[in-house]
């Protein structure tokens, strides 16, 4: 049975397991874990070949070229391949929309009523969707995990961590909310167009600020507040900023739409998708919003004018991170799309960083994921090539110090195998 944490000792060069130092562990080092003989990629800052990563009781406690490995720790010679943080994909509909499972699996829309903020994704989230088996060899670490489309809101989505186990045993943070500028007459009291989801959505964020400023009015004068209402408050939690919000468009109208709404109400908000960026670069880095674009591959072509957005958009100091939006994308091109973009002109760094620190940073996660830095959650990656590398294999997983996926041992902290080639 498959245990978090478990070490397996390869034969190979690779990542063999050395033999650690003779003598009892220092009294201070807890359980300490060191990655030596690494090309070290912390995306917060530049690259160093040749060095080390020292994890403590599953943080990160030194990384550099010059660590001295505690007397007593777990060795890994990573034999210079790369080390880089755990790959964070910042829009995905897995365990709703399960891998190989017909369309009566796919739960994660609710379509009685438009509105739907009281919703929660975790709710219906199942751990078992053998996707997650697939991310995990990925090299992906954290995922954000949303609601539907389909409706102009469609609730709260959930951040987890690949780390197996129960819905419970993976949730690491809220994510949330989702909105859509997307109409759908199909279903009854449903707008019928972009101008009306963002007049009902406006109409809800203008109820949900009536709502805070009467339950403040109730405590400050001790009256009893108004009715508790789960929509108003988690629309009000917008309006506080306690929430980002992700706003699911891909047309110049659309994304329009979600800048006005960003800016009417000060929301804390980013843009799923964002495929017409390449339009809209300016007003973008005017209204200070972020994109999460996808899915690239097999969709968008290296010929395709929407890929010069997000370019554009991080050379001028834009916030760009990359999803593949399971089912419609696999996660298996995350890094291979990512290396598209570099070819087009992106920066290596920007393009890792998109895959990593820049979603981390969308839910406002960057002081515990997304770099290797001292003090964050050991989540990392080995891999036997260059990061962006078409043919790099993932070879190595851990998350929070502890090992969830050893390809060479054939171990996933989801179980089922992984198909050669991933």
């Amino acid at each position: 049975m498959w245990e978090r944490g478990f070490l397996v000792l390869l034969a190979g060069p690779i990542v063999a397991l050395g033999c650690a130092p003779s003598g009892k562990p220092d009294s201070e080092s807890g359980t300490v874990l060191a990655i030596v003989n690494a090309h070290l990629y912390p995306v917060s800052e530049a690259s160093i070949p040749n060095g080390s990563l020292i994890i403590r009781d599953g943080k990160i406690a030194e990384i550099g070229s010059d660590v001295a490995v505690p007397r007593g720790a777990r060795r890994i010679d990573a034999g210079g391949r790369s080390v880089i943080p755990g790959l964070v994909e910042s829009h995905s509909h897995m365990g709703f929309k399960q891998l190989n499972i017909p369309a009566t699996s796919r739960n994660n829309n609710e379509l009685s009523k438009p509105i739907n903020a009281e919703v929660r994704a975790i709710d219906g989230l199942n751990a078992n969707d053998a996707a997650f088996s697939l991310a995990l060899a990925a090299g992906i670490t954290t995922m954000n995990i949303t609601t539907g489309s389909r409706s102009p809101n469609s609730g709260q989505p959930v951040v987890v961590k690949l780390r197996g186990g129960t819905v419970e045993n993976m949730f690491f943070a809220e994510g949330g909310m989702k909105f859509a500028m997307r109409a759908n007459g199909e279903f009854p009291n449903f707008p019928e167009s972009v101008e009306a989801v963002h007049a009902l959505l406006s109409s809800e964020l203008l109820k949900a600020r009536d709502y805070l400023e009467r339950r403040s009015a109730a405590r400050a004068s001790g009256s009893p507040p108004p009715p508790r209402d789960l929509t108003l408050e988690a629309f009000g939690k917008l309006l506080t900023r306690e929430w980002v919000v992700g706003i699911h468009t891909g047309d110049a109208a659309g994304m329009r739409y979600a800048i006005a709404l960003k800016k009417e109400f000060d929301l804390d908000a980013f843009i799923h998708h964002a495929r017409n960026t390449n339009e809209l670069v300016d007003e973008l880095l005017e209204a200070e919003i972020r994109i999460s674009f996808g899915p690239v591959l097999p969709f968008v072509g290296p010929e395709s004018p929407q890929v010069e957005g997000p370019v554009r958009f991080a050379e001028r100091g834009g916030l760009v991170a990359f999803h593949q939006d399971h089912p419609d994308g696999h996660q298996y091109f995350l890094r291979h799309g990512a290396s598209l973009f570099v070819k087009n002109g992106m920066s290596e760094h920007d393009a890792l960083a998109a895959l990593t620190l820049n979603p981390a940073k969308l839910f406002h996660l960057d002081d515990r994921i997304g770099s290797l830095e001292p003090g964050k959650d050991a989540d990392f990656v080995i891999l036997d090539g260059p990061p962006l590398d078409f043919e790099s294999l993932v070879m190595r997983v851990f998350i929070d110090g502890e090992e969830v996926f050893n390809r060479s041992a054939g171990e996933n902290a989801f179980r089922p195998r992984v198909p050669e080639g991933w």
